[in-house]
């Protein structure tokens, strides 16, 4: 359990960082900022307190946790003007949940440490719905002082939190599970489209695939739960998923470690932007697949 003195805030109230706030929210008073009204509007009906700006949020809170679409954001949110800089106090922990960039990460937390402020990495896996339930996975990059600080906060939102390291390390394992996850993800639908235009009901593949050696997380909770009916509009776009995949495939380059699958993943999530809009939801991939096969896994090519 936290501190009494704790003052928590929460910035990012998108479709991820939305559901870890209101998670975080049932345990703890929570002050929050979003550019979305109506973002901030259902956290203050269940309770929180809004702020108007972000160095107000700042100087009300010691524990602040930011949610946002990239790194660069969270700099801007941070750095920029109007940020949480002006009037963020010595002593503040901040927690990136964003899916960043590792090396942007240690270089924040390098600037801020000379202001008395920590900065660690503290991102999910599991979605929206994992956040909601609870049982999301939290992967933590944090020095030992700051995750012995971190974790009566996270373990908040949920018990399944890991230390992968120090500061960075949890941006890192993030970056290694969605490229996994991306390529799993095109390599399904590759191969259920070979099934496919081979007279395999791709329903009929999914309740073999997930009860077989190559069953997967896609397989057991998407693919015949959803693609194979025609849902597509899971709220995580192409854009975000070819983001995360550039950036494991640009670590493993500084690394001097070769990314042959992960380069390729990478080109083909950009052939379905290409197709699709960089918008458009991640399992939109099935339509490009299918286009390209002459299948249907998607019933009647629904969007």
């Amino acid at each position: 359990m936290t501190n009494q003195s704790t003052r928590i805030g929460y910035v990012g109230l998108g479709n991820m960082g939305g559901a870890l706030a209101r998670r975080l929210q049932l345990t703890h008073p929570l002050r929050v900022y979003d550019m979305n009204a109506d973002a901030v509007a259902g956290l203050v009906e269940a309770g929180a307190e809004a702020c108007g700006a972000l160095p107000e949020l700042a100087a009300a809170c010691n524990v602040i946790l930011l949610c946002l679409p990239t790194s660069a954001h969270v700099r801007t949110v941070i750095f920029g003007r109007g940020g949480l800089a002006e009037g963020v106090r010595p002593g503040t922990l901040i927690i990136d949940q964003t899916s960043g960039d590792p090396t942007e990460t240690r270089a924040m937390a390098s600037e801020l440490a000379s202001r008395q402020i920590a900065l660690i990495d503290a991102p999910v896996s599991g979605g929206a719905p994992g956040a909601t339930a609870g049982t999301i996975a939290i992967m933590v990059g944090a020095g030992p002082q700051e995750w012995e600080r971190v974790k009566p906060v996270l373990t908040a939102i949920s018990p399944n939190v890991f230390h992968a390291g120090d500061v960075g390390t949890g941006h890192v394992i993030k970056l290694v599970t969605n490229v996994i996850s991306g390529a799993q993800r095109l390599l399904t639908l590759e191969a259920v489209a070979l099934a496919a235009k081979n007279g395999i009901d791709p329903k009929v593949s999914s309740d073999i695939l997930r009860r077989g050696g190559a069953r997967n997380a896609y397989i057991e909770t998407v693919l015949g739960d959803r693609i194979a009916k025609g849902k597509l509009d899971v709220p995580f776009s192409l854009a975000l998923m070819h983001k995360d995949v550039k950036l494991a495939c640009k670590l493993a380059s500084d690394s001097g470690v070769p990314m042959l699958f992960g380069s390729l993943t990478q080109e083909l999530y950009q052939l379905c932007i290409n197709e699709m809009g960089g918008g458009a939801g991640v399992d939109t991939a099935a339509l490009v697949i299918d286009r390209i096969s002459g299948t249907h896994i998607v019933p009647n090519g629904q969007a």
